[in-house]
């Protein structure tokens, strides 16, 4: 498979810095909803969890931490959904700058100009989002609750936005080949 995008479809590298932020999202969505709610990264150790046990102990601040001490001396939740964060930047950073040093491949015939200029803005939200919502996610954790509000909606925009992504894909490959006379399977193209 070529490094490159071109002719062929996607290269190697674009679909490794894809696949990459998929999975580094999936882990930080897990991660996140995983943390307890006063998980919030700062405080911790004085308060109590869902379960109602103190925080010593577990997590920051605790007699039994053990750890590599990212960020305060114990490594736990909070600090892998930052360092989580902190590779979703890295990737998304690594994308804009791949993909302004690499042509696209040719788009499938099968979308409509509608199609592609949505799957064009999709991935520029993205982008950004891949951005926005680590970084407040990381401002959070430093403290500045002010950004809670711009985090969610940055989740909501998220999730909005993988939706259309993922669904214009299926569209494309699975519901055009479902229906009796539909596209037969063409090379990979740009999507």
């Amino acid at each position: 498979m070529p490094l490159r995008n071109g002719p062929h479809g996607y290269g190697a590298v674009t679909k490794t810095l894809h696949w990459s932020t998929v999975l580094a999202l999936v882990a930080q969505v897990v991660v996140g909803y995983t943390m307890d709610a006063d998980d919030s990264g700062h405080g911790r150790g004085r308060g109590r969890g869902r379960s109602g046990e103190s925080g010593r102990g577990r997590g920051r601040g605790g007699d039994d931490d053990e750890g590599l001490g990212v960020l305060d001396g114990g490594f736990d939740l909070v600090d892998l959904h930052v360092l989580l964060g902190l590779a979703i930047i890295a990737l998304a950073l690594a994308r804009i700058l791949w993909r302004s040093t690499t042509p696209l491949p040719p788009w499938d015939e099968r979308l409509s100009a509608g199609e592609r200029r949505l799957v064009t803005a999709t991935e520029r939200v993205l982008l950004f989002l891949l951005l926005l919502v680590p970084a407040t996610g990381i401002a959070l954790v430093l403290g500045d609750d002010d950004l809670l509000p711009l985090h969610v909606a940055g989740h909501v925009a998220l999730y909005a936005a993988v939706a259309l992504h993922v669904a214009v894909v299926v569209r494309r490959r699975l519901v055009g080949r479902m229906l009796p006379g539909g596209p037969a399977d063409r090379a990979p193209t740009r999507v």
